[in-house]
């Protein structure tokens, strides 16, 4: 596998994972709330990858570093506190469906901040990926409070996206593993206060029946725990437009999942996540050969895929 292929399929494995997320949570939030919710699926998280990064070099310097409490903040506490407040307000699908303004805004970051040039293709695959998930969102989107708080929530992603490949590539940036685990545990902290607020006026709730206790189980182990690891690897070493266009699937998966889980197929819903999958595909397949993996990254280096090939 090429230096080109392994940050592409750490993407693309997140989004996949990150297909699951917006369902889960609706089910952990029919009787738990908001700040349980952020705080538990993320403490889970940290029980998952405390153990296998605090072995690794760097990581309490990665948690004295200013990179990643900013990190923190625009990836983990802004953008889940707001999406989960926001699912609140709107439905799942509907806050699924939302997801299909990141590419967008991650690529309007890219050119604001990084100066990044998007390529002819990466711009067509853009403008499908967006059609395709519009089609997808056209019979099932409404505008509501918990829209606007699911917008703001995917700005600060996109910032975080743009934050990382900005700052990758330094000698003392530390590999995946530890970067996301210090991410995730400033994150934790950082939300603390929002859940003693729950807690304070009476409105915080653990999910008492089994499929929020299970929801809120597999979100941190199986969905936040491997995306986080993934998702940063890919995002340093992609373009940062690249790494947004490829969450368009999102939204094309989402409803791919929920036929198998029993949904009546809708064509145009059908038309429009093929026409978004397309849209990934195309952009993704143009993007360049990318920078090999720093020393010590959690996943293994190209070469060593290669001499295993």
């Amino acid at each position: 596998m090429s230096n080109r292929w392994l940050p592409l399929a750490a993407i693309g494995s997140s989004v996949v994972l990150w297909s699951f997320a917006y369902v889960l949570s609706g089910w952990a939030l029919d009787s738990g709330s908001p700040a349980v919710l952020s705080v538990g699926r993320f403490v889970l998280a940290l029980l998952v990858l405390v153990p296998l990064a605090a072995r690794r070099r760097g990581f309490l310097r990665a948690l004295r570093t200013p990179r990643t409490i900013l990190l923190a903040l625009t990836g983990v506490t802004f953008y889940y506190s707001l999406a989960n407040i926001g699912l609140e307000f709107t439905t799942p699908g509907t806050a699924a469906l939302v997801v299909s303004l990141l590419p967008v805004l991650t690529a309007l970051a890219a050119v604001g901040i990084l100066r990044e040039r998007l390529s002819a293709r990466t711009v067509v695959g853009l403008v499908l990926a967006t059609i395709g998930v519009g089609l997808v969102a056209a019979s099932g989107f409404r505008f509501d409070l918990g829209v606007v708080l699911n917008i703001v929530a995917l700005a600060s992603y996109a910032l975080y996206t743009v934050l990382l490949r900005r700052d990758a590539g330094r000698r003392e940036s530390p590999d995946a593993l530890v970067l996301a685990t210090a991410t995730a545990l400033w994150g934790t902290v950082l939300m603390l206060p929002w859940l003693g607020f729950e807690v304070v006026t009476g409105s915080a709730a653990v999910p008492h029946d089994l499929r929020g206790i299970l929801a809120i189980v597999i979100l941190g182990v199986v969905v936040s725990a491997p995306t986080l690891v993934l998702f940063n690897y890919g995002a340093e070493r992609l373009p940062a437009a690249i790494s947004g266009v490829a969450t368009a699937a999102i939204p094309a998966l989402g409803y791919g999942f929920a036929l198998l889980l029993g949904e009546g197929l809708d064509v145009v819903k059908a038309i429009g996540g093929a026409v978004a999958l397309a849209g990934v595909l195309l952009a993704t397949l143009a993007t360049p050969t990318v920078e090999p993996s720093p020393p010590g990254s959690a996943l293994p280096e190209p070469a060593e895929l290669a001499r295993e090939d």
